[in-house]
């Protein structure tokens, strides 16, 4: 019957699959439930960027008490971890209190109250950057708190500076700064582009920094959504992708990979089987789409067949309309993204059913 609804397309093939950082958490969680804030401390300082950032950003959702990262700080008061998550809680307190939209549709009261919450979660990345000038995710708290609030006295590019200097292409710090460069952060005309490009030319092979050029391709790709009432995917792959856009798409995924054309297969299998619990499975999902808006149909056709249709990112819901609430209690909150990665797999000439087998 299942293999039906997915000939008939009613039934998605994709399937979801738990968030890398799930398991992080909740050693993490556990840890400070029972007080176990050394060998927490200990093992937090071993964890790569992109797995320390997402973890940071989840410990610091409203849902967890706080009072946690008291007794934390009182146990180990040389520790900036708590200091840090208790920033980028301010940092989600402001969030939620703007909302995801646009800011000239954030009703006024709101609007004046969000920046007020963002500014504390600047002093305390302040401080903890005068502690220790090298430390890039307070850095790159610094970044968000000016793109997204304009607080910070447009100082970016001189915490960026200080982040490459201190701790080169680190991937988080890039992507706060990438977003500031979205014309919809007050960016300019191609900026996102021409930072994307310039991050693609110089960091290190295998580097989780080059995402930003797939970030790039999708913020066109919703630019391109919200020019028209009514868009199509293949009607926004039409108009994005091209050689150019292609070629340009292609060195990224390689440097990613650190790849060459003739190993590119070999190394995605790799990187599945090795990292794919990692941000690096985040990084597969989110070039996998890219590629195919961009024209990149091989190198699209290669990620997508790597990941068999078993999905972790949001990605695959930029483009959709928001899920109502109630679909999450009956199992189908990702139902819309599950079909647009099969709708994807069949404009490439790709039979979902195969790839997700």
């Amino acid at each position: 019957m299942r293999r039906l609804l997915q000939t008939l397309r009613i039934s998605p093939c994709a399937t979801h699959r738990p968030h890398f950082i799930e398991p992080h958490l909740s050693r993490a969680l556990g840890a400070l439930k029972n007080g176990e804030f050394a060998s927490l401390d200990a093992w937090v300082a071993t964890l790569p960027a992109e797995t320390y950032e997402h973890l940071v950003w989840r410990l610091a959702l409203p849902r967890y008490p706080r009072g946690w990262l008291q007794a934390w700080s009182d146990a180990i008061p040389a520790s900036c971890h708590p200091q840090l998550i208790a920033a980028y809680g301010d940092v989600n307190d402001a969030w939620a209190v703007r909302g995801e939209t646009f800011v000239n549709t954030i009703p006024f009261l709101r609007r004046r109250r969000y920046p007020k919450i963002m500014a504390k979660a600047h002093e305390k990345f302040v401080r903890i950057v005068e502690q220790n000038p090298a430390d890039p995710m307070a850095l790159a708290g610094l970044i968000h708190c000016d793109v997204v609030a304009g607080v910070g006295e447009g100082r970016r590019i001189e915490w960026l500076n200080q982040v490459l200097a201190t701790s080169g292409f680190h991937g988080p710090t890039i992507r706060q700064y990438a977003r500031g460069t979205l014309s919809r952060w007050g960016g300019e005309h191609g900026e996102h582009v021409r930072f994307a490009e310039w991050i693609v030319e110089r960091a290190p092979a295998g580097s989780c920094s080059h995402i930003v050029a797939a970030e790039a391709v999708l913020d066109d790709a919703l630019t391109v959504a919200g020019e028209d009432d009514y868009h199509t995917m293949r009607g926004i792959y039409r108009q994005l992708g091209d050689g150019e856009t292609a070629a340009w798409l292609r060195r990224a995924i390689l440097k990613w990979a650190d790849a060459v054309p003739e190993t590119l297969q070999r190394r995605l299998q790799d990187i599945a089987s090795c990292q794919g619990d990692s941000y690096h499975g985040i990084c597969m999902e989110t070039f996998a789409f890219a590629a195919y808006f961009a024209g990149a149909k091989d190198e699209a056709r290669l990620l997508l067949t790597t990941l068999r249709g078993r999905l972790q990112a949001d990605v695959w819901e930029t483009l959709t309309p928001p899920v109502p609430g109630w679909l999450g209690a009956v199992g189908l909150r990702h139902r819309a993204a599950h079909l647009v990665h099969d709708r994807v797999c069949r404009d490439l000439e790709l039979d979902p059913r195969q790839v997700c087998a």
